[in-house]
């Protein structure tokens, strides 16, 4: 039996999820970027999810996300959903898109895990040798000068029908944990902290006599191969990220306690018992059945203040 996934309102997520064998399925094209960022969109408007930096590779993605419902289990199922499907009819398949098994999902505890992961993101597309920027990417990106401009996104051209919205708004927004800054300042923050990230490479590469691909060199990649290399047999999927050992510790206690009071709740529930309570954070189960939860805990590590919306400054459209 699968673990249950626990999604709690208010906790910031950095999901991924990587296509079947290793293939390009994600390869940057000027269809499946608009498709990205038409499902991303509709998905995070229509389930609550503030979507703070993203970035497709040509065979994963990435999307970090502050879960101002507890729903990001649905922004995922119907975001990975409609990818899969719009792109498999543009490469004329029809088998499975993405790898085996559901997407990862680390929960990021503090202001510096966030800071972290999102540099983790941007830096994907350097880190692998294929570009010197990150805007230099030719792939879906949601990056700091995209947040708190509102973005409308016309339906894609090809297999999408009348029952999908003509176009979706929606506006990325900064992390939590700025909302005392202007939004110009949190934006050269975090740029400054890209630069400072893509230098380092770059010196890197350098010393060690390298230079990057290109970008034409990802737009030219068939869609139907994978990388060379072979696949590491270490998976890991971290629940957590902080450097804060005390806050990992609480985390992790507070998840096996999770566990335990699930199964103990759900094989009563099973025998028809009354009196039924499940822990806090339960999902699946709550959407199939009329069943209560318990609140948060007041020292629940890890939940922020989602609330704050920037405003509006440049209208993009897509």
């Amino acid at each position: 039996m699968t673990e249950p996934r626990r999604h709690i309102a208010g906790q910031v997520a950095m999901t991924s999820r990587r296509c079947s064998e290793r293939r390009y399925f994600l390869r940057p094209d000027k269809f499946i970027n608009h498709v990205m960022l038409y499902e991303v969109g509709k998905a995070s408007e229509r389930h609550g999810q503030n979507v703070y930096g993203a970035v497709a590779m040509s065979n994963h993605v990435h999307i970090v996300i502050g879960d101002t419902t507890g729903d990001r289990s649905d922004f995922m199922r119907d975001t990975m959903s409609g990818i899969a499907r719009s792109r498999n009819d543009d490469l004329g398949r029809d088998e499975h898109f993405w790898s085996s098994g559901s997407y990862n999902d680390t929960v990021l505890l503090d202001d510096d895990a966030i800071e972290r992961k999102l540099l983790y993101v941007w830096l994907n597309p350097v880190r692998a040798g294929v570009v010197d920027r990150a805007e230099d990417w030719p792939g879906f990106m949601i990056l700091p000068k995209h947040w708190g401009k509102e973005i409308t996104v016309k339906k894609p051209p090809r297999f999408y029908g009348r029952e999908s919205p003509e176009e979706v708004t929606f506006i990325p927004k900064p992390p939590p944990g700025y909302g005392d800054m202007p939004l110009e300042d949190v934006r050269e923050h975090f740029e400054k902290l890209l630069r400072k990230e893509e230098n380092k490479i770059l010196a890197m590469r350098v010393a060690n006599n390298q230079s990057c691909s290109g970008a034409k060199s990802a737009e030219e990649l068939d869609p139907f191969s994978s990388p060379r290399t072979k696949k590491s047999k270490r998976r890991t999927n971290p629940r957590f990220a902080t450097k804060n050992a005390e806050l990992m510790a609480s985390a992790q206690d507070i998840r096996r306690g999770f566990l335990d009071d699930y199964e103990t709740q759900r094989q009563r529930w099973v025998a028809d018992q009354k009196n039924i309570v499940f822990p806090c954070g339960t999902i699946q189960l709550k959407r199939c059945a009329p069943i209560k939860c318990r609140e948060v805990r007041d020292d629940e590590p890890g939940i922020f203040d989602l609330s704050w919306t920037p405003p509006a400054d440049k209208k993009t459209a897509a």
